[in-house]
Parts: C-alpha cells; structure tokens; sequence
C-alpha cells in the first residue's frame, strides 16, 4: 500500500516540476509587460507626447505580436525553441535598456513592435513547452497555474512603479532586469524543452477543424481582457460608483483572474476541458449580461466581478489544455501560434469594437458588445458538442 500512494505523489510532483521552467519565464514576461505600459506612458507623457500618439505606441506591442507570430514556426525550425527563447530574453532587455537612451518618437514606435515580437514568441513556446510535457490528469492545472502566474506578472508590475514613487530610471533598470531572469530557468531546463518543431508532416485538416471551434472562444476572452482592462473603469463611473471605484473593480476582477483559474483548470482535469470551457463561457455570458444591473447592488457587486473575471479568463488556458491533449510537436505550435495571432487580434479590435458600441447605445454597449462575442461562442462550442456526439 505505501509504494501505490507513494506512486501518484511522485508524478504530482514530476508534472509540477516540469511545468516550472515556462512558468517562471511567463511571471517575468508578464511583469515586464506590466512595468512597461504605463512607464513607457508616463515617460511619453513627460516628453509631451499627445493622447492620441501615446495610445498609438501602446498599440505597437500587439501589433508586433501579431505581425510576428507567424514566423515562429520556421524560426524554430531554424534555431530551435531554445535557442529562441535566449534570443527573445535578450533581446527584450536590450529594446527595454535602448528607451532609456534615446528620444526619437519614430525608434519608440519600432522598438514597441520589436519588444512584441520578443514578447509572442515566449508566450507561444511556452504555452508548447507546458503542453508537450503535460500528461492528461494535470494538463488543465498547470496550463491554469501558468496563466495565474501571467496576471500575477501583469498586477506586480504597475505596483513596483506606484513603489518606486513613479521613479522612471528605477522602474526601467527592473523592466530591463525581469527578462533577463529568465535565462535562468532557461539554463537550468534547458534538456526539459521539447524540440517543437520535429513531428513530420502537420495534420492541416484535422488542425482547421479543431481550431476552427477554439479560436472563437479564443477572440472572446481576448476582447474581454483588452475591453475590460480600458473601460471597466470608465464603465463604472458612468455607472454612477464613487471616484475610485472604478479602478477597484478592476483590481478585483485582476483578483479574480489570478484566484479562480487554479480551481477550473482542478474541475477541467476531472470533468474534461470541453465542459469547463462551455462553463467558462456560459459565465463570461452571464456575468456581461448582469454587470449593469450589479453596478447597485451595493457590496455584492465585488464578488460578482471577482468571479466573472475569474471564470470567464479561465477558458484561455482550457483552451490550450484541449489544443495540448489533442496535438503535439510542429502542430501545436502551429495551434498555439494561430491561438496568439487571434489573441493580438481581440486586443487590436477589442477597444475600438467596444468603443463604437458605446457610442451607440451609451455605457451600457460596453458590456452588451461582450455579451454578444460570448453568446457566438457559446453556441460555436455546443455545435461542436453536439457534433461530436453524433460522431460517436
């Protein structure tokens, strides 16, 4: 009896270690991340940059993601994963170091496509590195366990500038500083990550079909994660809540976001990916659907936001946990890559979508305009359900 209960502590134990290495990359990418947009802000602001010019630099990260997502597959087929990841550290610190010394609003705009184009590539491979390594019992835990961690990364890096008393030369030795830890990881795992690209020929019928279904789910969240991030706040004040508010149900869906994942990638494990993500988005549905109506109810508004945000992004790593237990190698990168491309997508659209539907129909487009991202993927996911019924 003791070797038999020893035996399931040891693979808990084995699948966790695994999972460190792109756990910590991810936790100092986000924190990067999350140091670098209201800094590079700020510091655009100081040199009298207008809203509008600041908003448009902020854009060039995604759209560097975007733009370059597509190349990962044949740039690990060139350098390999590891290889590529050392080379987007690197190069992530020396974009970073290079905003400290120069002036030049043009090399700003370039240097924040580039820093994107470092920062896809990490968040793609790995995503493929947790994957390829997990087995079917801890898939949606660890996927679940990594993306709590990003958002961790995204909340600490607004905060050590709020400590650092908006010290921009403090603040810019951190973010230059965060990707280099990753290197660490890097070194002392190196014979853990996969050779991504070497599985022989890709499957492209099956991978369109299964992508076909995800990358729905997939812009839903995304445009939920930029919506809410820009006008949550904004929503809330027109909503009528005290100064301050705002910006707290924000931090408490964030809250949510890092608290709630773990539980649902657990459910995943046992109930299977495809139900949880079905509940993932039923709840992004609801929850869109009544934050008008919870903008009164007083302190019962915190909860409800702390678990729609929760839920809601937790059907991003479900997502990945159904790519993981159904492809591996060059087609799950590919399926990762495609994943990314659609997620840069949802945060280029997200806001202005949202935007011209508040224009529309007042503060209240906001939430409707999720809702109805939610509603198709909802109804996408359970037609895949039912067909997949019907096949068996």
């Amino acid at each position: 009896m003791g070797s038999l209960s020893a035996l399931p502590r040891e693979q808990n134990t084995g699948a966790f270690r695994a999972a460190v290495g792109p756990i910590v990359i991810i936790g100092v990418f986000g924190m990067t991340l999350g140091i670098t947009y209201p800094l590079l802000s700020r510091m655009l602001e100081e040199r009298g940059a207008s809203g509008t010019v600041i908003g448009l630099n902020g854009a060039m990260t995604p759209l560097g993601m975007v733009l370059t997502a597509a190349l990962i597959p044949a740039m690990v087929r060139r350098l390999g994963a590891w290889r590529l990841m050392v080379a987007a550290a690197v190069g992530s610190s020396t974009i970073l170091g290079l905003f400290a010394v120069t002036d030049s609003l043009a090399l700003w705009f370039i240097l924040r496509a580039v820093l994107g184009s470092c920062a896809v590539a990490m968040f793609i491979l790995s995503e493929t590195w947790i994957s390829e390594n997990a087995d079917v019992t801890h898939r949606g835990r660890l996927l679940t366990a990594y993306t709590s961690v990003l958002a961790l990364g995204f909340c600490v890096g607004p905060a050590i500038l709020s400590a650092s008393d908006n010290s921009e030369a403090l603040a810019l030795t951190v973010a230059v500083v965060c990707p280099l830890v990753a290197l660490w990881p890097l070194w002392t795992e190196k014979a853990r990550v996969p050779d991504m690209g070497a599985s022989g020929r890709v499957p492209v019928g099956s991978l369109t079909r299964q992508l076909s279904v995800l990358l729905v789910a997939v812009l839903a969240i995304s445009v939920f994660d930029a919506v809410t991030l820009q006008f949550l706040p904004l929503y809330a004040d027109s909503a009528g809540l005290p100064a301050g508010q705002g910006e707290l149900a924000l931090t408490v869906l964030l809250v949510g976001q890092m608290t709630l994942q773990f539980p649902l990638g657990w459910l995943a494990d046992r109930l299977g990916g495809r139900t949880a993500l079905l509940l993932c988005l039923t709840v992004g549905t609801a929850g869109a659907l009544l934050l008008p109506a919870a903008m009164g109810w007083g302190i019962w508004l915190w909860p409800m936001v702390a678990v729609w945000g929760g839920i809601a992004f937790s059907g991003y790593p479900l997502v990945l946990s159904i790519l993981g237990a159904n492809l591996d190698g060059a087609s799950l990168l590919l399926g990762n890559t495609a994943f990314a491309i659609v997620w840069g997508i949802g945060g280029i659209i997200g806001p202005p979508y949202a935007g011209a539907a508040m224009d529309v129909w007042g503060a209240h487009g906001m939430p409707w305009s999720l809702a109805a991202l939610w509603v198709l993927a909802v109804i996408t996911t359970m037609a895949a359900f039912l067909r997949r019924a019907q096949v068996r």
